[in-house]
């Protein structure tokens, strides 16, 4: 494919990336998409304004990281950002999560009181995520805030000042939640003063491309890896849809790292590494690991290296494996490898014990 090698170096199938990430990460947004830097230019330039920001899109598209980028780059953050996830929050906590209550204001309420995440948020940022869920009463309470910079915790009679920039986040069409009466329409014009409308995975490939060498970086770091991709994986994962986006991306990368036993990530399918994940029969050989020992007992009393012990646990691994799915074949496919990898493993232990 065209990008891959106008983005990477090919060697030997083994794919490296040319260009420096360094150069497209901007405070956790990792991009070289050409719309979607026009859009963190545009937040540049309006992070120091009291314009509130509507950000739009899919399901591990990024939203709450573009909110604290947002917030990171402005004259608010040396203050809070307070987030809340209006999706997870019960229709009758969100007006004491969101305002506070003073001592005595309804049975079970602390005696202390409690702070609301406006308050919290005075001088800095709240990020309201899912908004499309917040129960209308709340909303017109949410209008007023907005409109008169202040409210009224639970329980008192007086207003209380507030100087904080809302950031709203959804994955749903305000506009139709309008038209269906879900939603009230003079919230969501002051809501989407500023809109933002992230750009699916699927529809940014160069995006792929560079998330998966980052997310690569950071998990060869975290495990102490030094694996690498072969072209055929970076392949598949332009070509997949990802339907939950950022998010599936990086979770498929550690998956198939993981899993992989090679230090050559080969052919990776991240549909068909999820599915394996789900399948009965191998989860059920992967939890009785767990229950074995791959190493034997005499090598814990015998100085044995590092390496041989995990040459020790590789073979034991292997057959394990052969054993459990019946041949070589399927117990190479279970650990996102080639039977020949495995046939070479097996042959090269074998002459090491002879």
């Amino acid at each position: 494919m065209d990008l891959i090698k106008e983005m990477c170096s090919i060697e030997n199938s083994i794919v490296t990336l040319k260009i420096p990430i360094e150069k497209y990460c901007f405070d956790g947004i990792i991009t070289c998409n050409k719309s979607m830097l026009e859009q963190i230019s545009l937040l540049e330039r309006i992070a120091n304004k009291d314009a509130n920001i509507l950000i739009n899109g899919e399901t591990g598209t990024g939203k709450e990281v573009y909110a604290e980028y947002v917030h990171k780059i402005s004259s608010r953050r040396c203050n809070r950002f307070v987030k809340l996830n209006c999706s997870t929050i019960p229709d009758t906590l969100f007006e004491s999560e969101m305002f506070g209550y003073i001592n005595g204001a309804f049975t079970g309420a602390s005696k202390f009181g409690k702070k609301g995440l406006f308050e919290l948020a005075d001088n800095g940022t709240i990020f309201l995520d899912e908004i499309g869920e917040m129960p209308l009463e709340t909303q017109s309470k949410l209008l007023r805030v907005i409109q008169e910079k202040c409210f009224i915790k639970i329980g008192s009679e007086h207003e209380i000042n507030v100087d904080t920039k809302i950031i709203s986040a959804t994955n749903k069409n305000l506009k139709t939640l309008v038209r269906e009466n879900k939603f009230r329409e003079d919230l969501f014009y002051r809501l989407n003063v500023f809109p933002i409308n992230l750009i699916p995975l699927r529809n940014r490939k160069e995006d792929i491309v560079l998330l998966s060498f980052s997310f690569l970086n950071s998990f060869n770091t975290k495990y102490g890896y030094n694996k690498q991709f072969d072209y055929k994986s970076l392949y598949n994962f332009i070509n997949y849809d990802w339907p939950g986006n950022v998010r599936e991306l990086k979770n498929a990368i550690e998956r198939l790292m993981l899993l992989s036993v090679d230090d050559i990530i080969i052919n990776a399918d991240p549909e068909q590494s999820k599915n394996e994940l789900n399948n009965e029969d191998y989860t059920k050989v992967d939890e009785s690991l767990s229950s074995i020992s791959l190493i034997s007992n005499d090598a814990l009393f015998y100085d044995k290296s590092l390496k041989n012990l995990v040459n020790e646990y590789e073979i034991n691994l292997i057959n394990y494996y052969i054993e459990k799915k019946g041949s070589l074949r399927n117990a190479a496919k279970s650990l996102k490898t080639s039977p020949a990898t495995l046939s070479r493993k097996l042959s090269l232990y074998k002459q090491k014990s002879d």
